[in-house]
């Protein structure tokens, strides 16, 4: 991840887009490139399946989102795959398999089965 992370960064400099990479504009980014994700699926069909294209399209917003995310991460100094492994944790605990296996809700919205 960091060698990916580092690539981002040295793209970025050698185009002196540092001065546009502030963690607000960053974040802002990520928003706007997650729209342009949920924009492939508006209207759709739920039970078709992805085409090619579709998949290409998908593809390209989700590495506009991840570089986006790195960038970020880098500014905000946050290890991006320690903060993922973190949300997991407290996931596992919000989520039991208990009480959430074919629910997603959290445990304080579910009861245990039966």
């Amino acid at each position: 991840m960091n060698k990916l992370q580092n690539e981002l960064l040295k793209f970025a400099e050698l185009r002196d887009w540092d001065q546009f990479h502030t963690p607000k504009d960053l974040a802002i980014s990520v928003s706007i490139e997650a729209a342009e994700l949920l924009d492939i699926f508006q209207w759709r069909d739920q039970s078709d399946p992805v085409t090619d294209e579709e998949k290409a399209s998908i593809a390209s917003e989700v590495a506009d989102i991840g570089q986006y995310l790195l960038l970020l991460c880098a500014k905000a100094d946050i290890d991006f795959e320690h903060a993922i492994r973190a949300k997991l944790a407290k996931n596992k605990v919000r989520f039991p398999i208990k009480t959430a296996k074919g629910i997603a809700k959290p445990v304080d919205q579910t009861r245990p089965l039966k």
